[in-house]
């Protein structure tokens, strides 16, 4: 091992140690008497929720200690570059979480995770327009989905215990169940809490792809980077990448479903309403209009502004990431295939990444220094499958079909009754 790689490792050692307490979900989580007196006063008034710093978080000691790291990082060597965007990454985090409940904390978020009405690179397209491209169709779906018998919270977890043993091996990771979360599973590297709940065959597949085959594994297969382990810890920058590559593999394993698909559409329109202007209590009515049940409601609109402003113009905007970070995903794959590249797509698991870090990535693999994921979804070894697939995609997309869709809607249209 060279100095400079030597020196790299020294400092992403000390970063392990500095981010520790830059705990997001935890700072901004709400406590279950929120949710009791929200209904209690008959769901009429915006609760207010309030919150506690972690312990050891002090950003007055955070801030120059990251910058301390990120000014000795030696950013022409590939690792050094990727250690110090990452201590900008907690920085941007710590100033986000240090003003938690105000106007402040929305702003970082929308600079660490992006807006609904931001464009994509290079396009004018965006996330908003993409969940009203899902939202409009899923419109006309409605009650599709197959009816699946639901399993019970022991069942659900024995199921997912089952699949992540058959992935990592038995004993690997352990399955917790938990009433105090409020989403469907918590991911951490050795422990996935899932929430003490009935969930059917599919909603238990979809976890094990999303949280146990993608972020559980670059967990672990970061945290075997002996020289850069801070790969194995999801700072703020890989967030919609690895978001998007969760759900990226929900969609390519035939998991993802139009119930899934309408909570991820329906956050993101929920998360511009809020910038719009819309309180926690219009939300809330927002998401019972698109069929939530009561306590669903209440959990969607927390996850849009926890953190932020309950009176609406500051939302969260971590949600964004996750058709945003599949839109990119996507488009990666696919150039890396165009590329001839097939190779990039198991980088993607050696950490916890952004998708621009790949080139820098490769560079330090060819250099020794990062190791092969270990742990990798069957989807993503199947190179010749995802391969032949990606190949087909990518040429539909240069292709002009307006005369086969012509053809076929005048074909569908003269079959239609009253034709």
């Amino acid at each position: 091992m060279n100095d400079t790689l030597a020196l790299v490792q020294s400092l992403s050692e000390s970063l392990v140690r500095l981010q520790r307490p830059i705990r997001i979900l935890r700072t901004i989580s709400w406590p279950d008497a929120l949710q009791r007196e929200f209904f209690r006063r008959g769901a009429q008034h915006n609760p207010q929720p309030v919150y506690c710093w972690p312990s050891g978080f002090q950003p007055d000691e955070l801030l120059p200690a990251l910058a301390q790291l990120e000014a000795a990082a030696p950013s022409d060597h590939p690792g050094g570059f990727l250690l110090a965007e990452t201590c900008r990454s907690y920085q941007l985090a710590t100033r986000m979480l240090a003003a938690v409940g105000t106007a402040d904390f929305s702003r970082c978020s929308a600079e660490l995770y992006g807006r609904p009405d931001s464009p994509f690179l290079r396009s004018s397209q965006t996330t908003l327009a993409l969940a009203r491209h899902f939202d409009g169709i899923l419109d006309d779906y409605q009650g599709l989905d197959v009816y699946e018998d639901e399993l019970s919270a022991d069942e659900s977890a024995a199921l997912l215990q089952a699949r992540l043993d058959d992935f990592f091996g038995p004993n690997k990771v352990q399955v917790e169940l938990a009433d105090d979360i409020g989403t469907s599973a918590a991911a951490g590297a050795e422990v996935i809490r899932l929430k003490r709940a009935t969930h059917t065959r599919r909603e238990v597949e979809q976890l094990a792809q999303h949280e146990g085959f993608v972020h559980v594994a670059t967990s672990r297969n970061g945290r075997a980077q002996k020289q850069l382990p801070f790969l194995g810890y999801a700072a703020p920058r890989t967030t919609r990448t690895q978001e998007g590559l969760a759900i990226f593999a929900e969609f390519i394993t035939q998991h993802m479903d139009l119930d899934r698909l309408r909570r991820l559409t329906d956050r993101i329109l929920a998360i511009q309403l809020s910038l719009d202007g819309a309180d926690f209590v219009s939300l809330y009515r927002f998401f019972l209009g698109r069929g939530h049940e009561e306590g669903s409601a209440f959990e969607c609109a927390r996850r849009v502004v926890r953190g932020g402003l309950v009176n609406g113009g500051g939302p969260f905007m971590k949600d964004v990431c996750y058709l945003d970070g599949l839109a990119r995903v996507h488009a990666f794959l696919k150039v890396a295939i165009a590329r001839r590249r097939p190779d990039w797509i198991s980088l993607l698991f050696v950490g916890k990444l952004d998708l621009d870090d790949i080139p820098r990535v490769a560079a330090l693999r060819d250099e020794g220094a990062i190791t092969a994921a270990r742990y990798l979804p069957a989807w993503a070894r199947d190179l010749p499958w995802l391969t032949a697939w990606l190949s087909y995609t990518s040429f539909l997309q240069g292709v002009d079909l307006d005369a086969e869709r012509s053809h076929y809607q005048s074909l569908v249209s003269a079959l239609e009754p009253g034709s």
